[in-house]
């Protein structure tokens, strides 16, 4: 059997599936960022007036930590929905974290198939293609 490469597989351009990739690549990011964004406190009132651009930043803070949870749960689902989440780890282990095959966690897959795994993956990337668009 001759090798196709994942986009091909599941019929999207290179450029596309790169997309997709560096958008999961982010991932970690995302969750750091998030976490972060809990510890946000409102400004005290000090009777002071304050420039026209002053906003409440713990609304600012929310709602961009209301973003970044969404783009986690897109990967998250479609990660979880690969044969009911047997892939889960293992996909946001090589895909979102950067991690080969070969330096993955044997103990995060139901089977160590290497092509088994490959088909998942693929899988991954067509669900979070169609969620995307």
């Amino acid at each position: 059997m001759r090798y196709l490469p994942c986009w091909k597989q599941i019929g999207i351009s290179q450029d596309r599936y790169r997309e997709l990739l560096h958008f999961c690549r982010q991932y970690p990011e995302w969750k750091t960022e998030a976490n972060s964004l809990l510890g946000i406190r409102a400004i005290k009132a000090d009777g002071l007036p304050h420039g026209s651009g002053t906003s409440d930043p713990v609304a600012v803070a929310a709602e961009k930590r209301e973003k970044l949870i969404e783009k986690i749960a897109m990967v998250d689902e479609c990660a979880k929905a690969i044969e009911g989440g047997e892939w889960h780890a293992a996909i946001i282990q090589n895909v979102c974290i950067g991690r080969s095959y070969e330096q993955m966690d044997r103990a995060l897959m139901p089977t160590s198939n290497k092509n088994a795994y490959f088909k998942k993956r693929a899988e991954f990337f067509s669900l979070l293609d169609k969620r995307k668009t």
